[in-house]
């Protein structure tokens, strides 16, 4: 089982990466100090290695947004999506990019992360120091989105961080700092004025970087939104090439910002019965999890250039069932909203 750690200084010391779970921001997310493979590498060759991003869901009963910065190294994407739950409709902004023109920090606590460039800014402000993270948006209309603009900021205080190091096959490895934070902003889409407050608003983060096999696989649900008693709910819920889940893993559960902790599961998609839409089913051994993701709109981007070749789905949909929570309740996620991955990146 797994267990809460002290935060280290930083990711990295002496050499060692400080595999585990934390519930604070690392001053230093310096994955790229560790050698990781079997033959020491300089630096250069280990940054080509090292993917970084940072990406953001967030939303309230209608709308959803995903914004990212991903770096790949030999791709790089900036992404903005927006969903609009009532009309079922999603608009999307993606800009692929060689991996020189995105920069991720190396903290959370001071620090930004920006994309410019023909128009369109994305830029995220991290200042966790401040218990705040900004996001600031301004892109142009374009075919497939109206103009938009705006900024939203989300509120940290109170709120605990799932901060995790997971060990890799191979001495690779991962690091990823995930919370589900309170909103407050606006953001103009085309003529409509889209607001956020933290009474009805919720934000999800990943920020992230990781020594991956040539062939990245996993798959992921996160979803949020507001319960039956009006608490603010966040999960997040992945399978991914931990050598050890039951010790190193990132299922969580956030209640009102609070963290607790959620064992391995399984991913199983089966279709819905009676119903066109697929269900992606997730189960733990013991009974812990017990989460259906029911897609509600679909999303493939498929990339196959030579030495990359990237099969993602992405879809957005409804999230039914529940999770044990703290001193055993059975807390239901049935009416949140998510999106979740099934993500294949040969680079």
């Amino acid at each position: 089982m797994r267990e809460i750690l002290p935060a280290p200084a930083a990711l990295v010391e002496h050499g060692k990466v400080a595999f585990g779970t934390y519930t604070a921001p690392l001053a230093d997310t310096n994955l790229i100090d560790a050698q990781p493979f079997a033959v020491a590498l300089p630096r250069p060759l280990r940054a080509l290695r090292l993917k970084e991003w940072q990406a953001f869901q967030f939303g309230n009963e209608r709308w959803f947004f995903i914004v990212a910065l991903f770096n790949a190294k030999l791709l790089a994407l900036a992404q903005v999506k927006v969903y609009d739950r009532e009309q079922r409709r999603k608009h999307v902004f993606e800009r692929k990019l060689p991996g020189w023109a995105l920069t991720a920090p190396r903290n959370l606590l001071d620090s930004s992360m920006q994309y410019q460039a023909g128009g369109a800014s994305i830029r995220f402000s991290n200042r966790l120091v401040e218990d705040r993270i900004t996001i600031e948006l301004e892109l142009p209309q374009t075919q497939d989105m109206p103009a938009l603009s705006g900024a939203v900021t989300a509120l940290a205080s109170g709120c605990e961080p799932e901060v995790v190091c997971i060990p890799f096959p191979g001495k690779r490895g991962m690091y990823s700092h995930k919370a589900c934070l309170a909103l407050e902003g606006q953001i103009t889409l085309g003529d409509q004025q889209l607001r956020f407050t933290p009474a009805d608003s919720f934000l999800l983060m990943d920020d992230h970087k990781g020594y991956y096999p040539r062939i990245m696989r996993w798959d992921w649900v996160t979803g949020g939104g507001f319960d039956s008693r009006g608490r603010r709910i966040g999960f997040n819920l992945t399978r991914n090439d931990s050598v050890d889940p039951a010790r190193y893993n990132e299922n969580c559960l956030w209640i009102d910002g609070r963290l607790h902790l959620l064992p391995p599961v399984s991913f199983v998609r089966r279709p819905a019965p009676d119903d066109p839409s697929e269900v992606w089913e997730i189960r733990d051994e013991a009974g812990e999890v017990e989460v259906d993701f029911v897609i509600e709109l679909d999303g493939h981007v498929r990339v196959n250039a030579l030495v990359i070749e990237s099969r993602y789905r992405g879809p957005f949909g409804q999230v039914r069932g529940h999770v044990r929570g703290p001193a055993g309740e059975r807390v239901e996620l049935d009416g949140l909203f998510g999106m979740g991955e099934d993500f294949y990146l040969r680079c």
